[in-house]
């Protein structure tokens, strides 16, 4: 039996037809934004814990559909593609976040009297998780967020990272392990501070 394109990616059609309106024509554009709306704004939400963030991120990636639509040449399915472009929206989202706090830390540390605590608070606890994973490379970075946050399995990761199960693994495993020695740095650096300061006193 021959396959048939829309049975190997059922956007297909729909896609194909807004290559052709674009960018003058949106009919077929704004059907693949309701399609895939809810799937992204609860993706990017699921990564970002921000509603406010969410909706950043799914309007950065509806306007890349927009700008980058006429170049898909259905390589692999377009829920695949939209997916790498949602990751790359709220990786950046999530570096500038990271940013942003390390700026914040900086100024707090220069105006506190107090040092700094040994383990951060139950409210600091997820912004260091951020700023610890934007250390590891992106790859790495991305396939942890799926896994853990997301909860793909590890063939799914590869299937849209473009790597092997056993590449997701390894990636997935030193990751952790990254993570947990930057976490030991992070806190036992706090508390050698605070040990210091006791000192002086």
């Amino acid at each position: 039996m021959t396959e048939r394109p829309e049975d190997v990616d059922p956007d297909r059609p729909l896609i194909e037809r807004a290559q052709k309106e674009l960018p003058y024509g949106t009919a077929a554009y704004d059907e693949l934004v309701r399609r895939y709306s809810a799937t992204v704004f609860g993706r990017a939400y699921g990564i970002l814990r921000s509603s406010a963030d969410a909706e950043e991120a799914a309007q950065d990636v509806f306007m890349a559909v927009f700008r980058n639509l006429a170049r898909f040449r259905f390589e692999r399915p377009f829920a695949h593609w939209l997916s790498t472009v949602t990751m790359n929206a709220c990786r950046m989202i999530l570096r500038r976040r990271a940013s942003d706090q390390r700026r914040r830390n900086a100024f707090e540390r220069e105006q506190a009297l107090e040092p700094p605590a040994a383990v951060p608070s139950n409210g600091t606890m997820r912004q260091l998780v951020i700023e610890l994973l934007d250390a590891l490379d992106p790859t790495t970075r991305m396939a942890m967020l799926m896994r853990y946050v997301e909860g793909y399995t590890n063939r799914e990761i590869g299937e849209q990272l473009d790597l092997s199960e056993s590449a997701v693994k390894m990636r997935v495993s030193r990751g952790s392990s990254k993570l947990r020695e930057l976490y030991e740095v992070r806190t036992s650096a706090g508390a050698g501070d605070g040990e210091g300061n006791d000192g002086d006193t």
